[in-house]
């Protein structure tokens, strides 16, 4: 009996054929190159000792190119890629798939890695054409390095455009863009060839330059509208035909499009991304290409369904879809010409959708569904199956009174919309929003929450991390998963819970620079589990999944974050347990206003004076403020919002700002023994966490977190014996920080400026192309400021986190250091100093000594010589946000410099303080793990 056979199993067999069928495979005839169930040949077959592999696709010349594992129910998708790699590896195949036949994983198996194509992980099946280019290759650029480039210059043609198009009187922002993305749309149509004659880029360029905005507005664009039956292509407004001109010459030696790339419209899609990011007055930004794959996975539209997006910008949800569903879909004139005039619909408030409109027919077409409306002020009424949006943050709204749940809030009418739009009458009805963390838990958003429970299955919530959605926005967001949508459902047929799973690495970096990382995203993993399956439940919350039950969500103000429902560390103990709650009462802090604040009167305790005391205090002068909100030294303090944290106050009076706890303890307690479980309780409290920017604590899931109590006796026995290990750990600590390795006086000695070329060189660090991947993962010791800790006197670099390659190296203009360089930071923290044991070459922010003359210093009397000097660098150093010093500065300084036996000695000398040193190191770690050890006693049984 066939492995797939189950209905499940046959339509993820059904899925994969489909696919594979689109892209050319043939599983019948003379030519076929797709074997089910078994290799094509008795040796390859004898190899795999009669296994079974599900798919093996061949070359035309009989080759393995690739196996496929289906994932079969109940089984995890990496055990599925473990069979394919085994089998993979006996037929000599270069790539593995593992697919429930929507989410795809590749492995290149030579490279014993994730295959690449164009910087990124393969996600779905390729062409034999394709597959041929991974032998022996486990990453590939369908874009040739030209196209690439070209790409880059298109974005500096832009912003040129954009100054030209300034100065011909265009307003800012979507009109130059558009009329920028008119002309470019022509060339990108003229470079696929989809274009008539009279409308062909060569055609306009060989014309008069004083008719071609005329011929452009009167010929091009009608033609152009007449074809794609619409009104995209309205005429240029520009006035100067020799601005048109210099657009035309600037972009027609360029190459945006490659003819070997499967993805077409991805060079306009380059270039609205880049665009829209480039700081520019635009207003739009992009929702990250693999997050909108994986929401389109997840909801995974289907041909005869209608796909809408209220809220489409330039459409990137809707161009996915629509590739989606041609990859899928059985290709006939009948179902090309529904996908084309009958499945892709989305509204777009600005004129960005004509935009939208160009970059759907560059994707295939699906024009004809894009509207220029605003989508809250125009309620649709279950018109569509699927919902996919990224919806417009904290906006308010006039049009709240046309949706069930009326409210100005535009956060709740947006989703309200995405709802009714979907038709009650769906088989499954489904969406899936990209929300701001705020409306999960909100209370001006309680009614619109149990309005999307009430009136759809909530499947899911996936919580993005900050910073996805940068260089555009750092707002923290979430994508809402539903199923049944605009559906009323029995409340015996509901769902009893939904899952929450936290993203807290997408795959890139969490900066303006949005860096591939080489590391698993955990979207991956949730992509895995998306069919939320309840057999796999215990694999699920392994990986990062929470159930949340609807019944608590209903019970707490309809609150969607799961830290809130998150049970605590169940700990035993010989001693009572109580919660915080019943031994203490917490207090928080008076919302003082900026205005109120003053540089006279009593302190304000902000949350960063408990984490740095040196921060500047902002005073009140005011004599109204309740006592309740005084504080004095020896108070306990609980930070609960931003970084959590307990404190002993050792401060001045004080009036306590809000999000800080002031602890007034019951007299079955002893404040020291409470603050010594500071570290177990913000452990607890960590896992209730809530929030965007500023996450923090509930006080009520505060005061509900348990501790052992042991009565007071106890209690003061266990805090003396912590007291006195402390006490231990602090005069180490102290015999550390009071010694400084200091020189011997050399001041009878010759004195040289670091700056005589006779003996050194200066260098200084570098600045490579951080955006640029390809300048990473190489083999040169890149070195930063992190590289030299503030706790080391000097530091002895053997190695760096960042490795950067040789042509990102030439690209820096830094220079690679020989060993034994001394290296001193110049910049913000000055006067740090290392010594480079590996060949390295450093960031910008240092100044670097190669020292030429070996017989005249060593490196080691040159570091410490530099390291008294760190005062008299930050002397020198100037500028307004960073202090640096300049080369010609750094140059000035001297040193006293004795003849190597007398340096010899010194070093020696210090080396030899220091191993008095390291003990007191040796008694911080060793009393440490008796404090923990001794505290840990408490939550054991005896």
């Amino acid at each position: 009996m066939s492995r797939l056979c189950n209905p499940l199993e046959a339509d993820t067999r059904k899925l994969i054929d489909t696919s594979l069928e689109n892209l050319g495979w043939i599983f019948k005839g003379k030519d076929k190159n797709v074997f089910l169930e078994q290799p094509r040949t008795e040796e390859e077959r004898q190899a795999l000792e009669h296994k079974r592999p599900d798919y093996v696709l061949y070359s035309k010349d009989h080759e393995p190119l690739i196996v496929i594992e289906a994932k079969k129910k109940g089984e995890r998708i990496d055990t599925a890629l473990e069979q394919g790699i085994f089998y993979a590896q006996r037929l000599k195949a270069p790539l593995v798939y593992a697919t429930d036949g929507v989410f795809c994983k590749a492995f290149h198996v030579e490279a014993n890695r994730p295959p690449l194509l164009n910087g990124n992980e393969l996600d779905e099946f390729i062409r034999q054409a394709l597959a041929l280019r991974f032998m022996g290759n486990y990453e590939v650029n369908t874009i040739s390095p030209k196209v690439q480039y070209d790409r880059k210059e298109l974005i500096k043609i832009f912003d040129n455009a954009n100054n030209m198009l300034r100065g011909d009187g265009l307003r800012a922002g979507i009109e130059r863009f558009g009329e920028f993305a008119n002309i470019l749309f022509i060339k990108l149509l003229s470079e696929k060839g989809n274009i008539e004659d009279s409308c062909d880029w060569e055609t306009i360029r060989q014309m008069p330059i004083s008719t071609r905005i005329n011929y452009i507005n009167n010929t091009v664009y009608n033609t152009l509208n007449n074809i794609y039956k619409t009104e995209i292509f309205t005429p240029l407004t520009m006035r100067d035909n020799e601005i048109l001109d210099e657009i035309m010459k600037s972009l027609d030696p360029l190459t945006l499009t490659d003819v070997d790339s499967d993805v077409k419209g991805d060079a306009f899609e380059y270039f609205l991304k880049a665009s829209t990011a480039s700081g520019n007055d635009l207003g739009e930004y992009f929702t990250p290409r693999h997050i909108v794959k994986t929401m389109v996975r997840l909801v995974n539209p289907q041909i005869g369904e209608k796909v809408y997006d209220p809220f489409c910008g330039t459409g990137g949800f809707l161009i996915e879809s629509f590739r989606h569903i041609y990859n899928n879909m059985p290709r006939n004139e009948v179902t090309e010409r529904m996908l084309r005039g009958n499945t892709i619909f989305g509204n777009e408030i600005t004129n960005t959708a004509r935009i939208t409109k160009m970059n759907m027919i560059l994707a295939g077409d699906g024009h004809s569904g894009i509207h220029k409306i605003d989508s809250l002020a125009n309620p649709v009424d279950g018109k569509y199956d699927v919902v996919l949006a990224n919806m417009p943050y904290s906006q308010k709204t006039k049009w709240g009174a046309l949706y069930d749940v009326p409210s100005k809030n535009g956060d709740s009418i947006c989703v309200q919309h995405c709802m009714k739009a979907i038709t009650s009458t769906s088989e499954n009805g489904r969406m899936a929003l990209v929300v701001p963390e705020g409306f999960l838990f909100r209370k001006d958003l309680k009614k619109t929450r149990e309005y999307l429970l009430e009136n759809s299955e909530l499947q899911s919530i996936i919580s993005l991390p900050q910073g996805v959605f940068l260089p555009y926005t750092g707002v923290k967001t979430d994508i809402i998963y539903a199923t049944k949508v605009n559906q009323k459902i029995l409340s015996s047929k509901k769902r009893k819970n939904f899952w929450y799973f936290e993203v807290k690495n997408d795959g890139y970096s969490l900066d303006n620079y949005r860096r591939k990382l080489d590391t698993q995203s955990d979207l991956q993993k949730y992509e895995e589990y998306r069919k939320l399956d309840e057999e796999q439940k215990e694999e699920m919350q392994k990986i990062g999944f929470d159930i949340v039950p609807f019944d608590k969500v209903r019970n707490n103000d309809f609150n969607f974050v799961s830290s809130r429902y998150r049970k605590l560390t169940s700990f035993q103990s010989k001693f009572k347990k109580v919660k915080l709650g019943d031994v203490a009462e917490f207090i928080n802090g008076y919302a003082f206003k900026k205005q109120e604040w003053s540089d006279k009167g009593i302190p304000i305790i902000r949350i960063q004076n408990l984490t740095n005391l040196n921060e500047k205090f902002n005073k009140i002068e005011k004599s109204n403020i309740p006592n309740k909100y005084l504080i004095e030294p020896g108070d306990m303090l609980i930070s609960w919002s931003g970084s959590l944290g307990i404190y002993l106050w050792n401060g001045t009076k004080a009036y306590l700002n809000q999000h800080i706890f002031k602890v007034n303890l019951q007299k079955n307690i002893l404040k020291k023994y409470l603050y010594y479980l500071k570290d177990y309780i913000i452990n607890q409290a960590q896992k209730q966490l809530h929030g965007g920017t500023m996450k923090h604590i509930i006080k009520e899931d505060f005061c509900n977190i348990e501790i052992p109590l042991p009565p007071l006796e106890i209690q003061e026995k266990i805090v003396q014996e912590l007291e006195d290990y402390q006490n231990i750990i602090d005069g180490a600590k102290q015999v550390i920080e009071n010694y400084k390795p200091t020189l011997i006086d050399v001041s009878s000695y010759p004195v040289y400026e670091i700056g005589d070329k006779q003996y050194f060189e200066i260098v200084s660090g570098g600045t490579p192309d951080s955006k640029n991947d390809k300048y990473w993962d190489g083999k040169v010791n890149w070195i930063t400021l992190a590289d030299l800790p503030a706790e080391d006197y000097i530091t002895n670099i053997f190695e760096s986190e960042r490795k950067i390659t040789e042509e990102g190296l030439k690209h820096s203009s830094a220079k690679l250091l020989p060993i034994n360089s001394v290296v001193v930071s110049s910049r913000a923290t000055i006067g740090r100093v290392g010594i480079a044991r590996v060949s390295l070459a450093t960031n910008q922010g240092f100044k670097n000594i190669i020292i030429k003359d070996k017989n005249f210093i060593t490196s080691e009397f040159l570091a410490h010589s530099l390291r008294e000097k760190t005062v008299e660098m930050i002397n020198l150093a100037s500028g307004a946000t960073f202090k640096e010093i300049s080369k010609s500065n750094f140059e000035t300084i001297t040193i006293n410099v004795p003849p190597l036996e007398i340096q010899q000695e010194i070093i020696n000398i210090i080396g030899k303080e220091q191993e008095l040193i390291r003990p007191a190191y040796k008694l911080i770690e060793l009393f440490t793990k008796k404090m923990q050890d001794r505290i840990n006693q408490l939550f054991e049984e005896k």
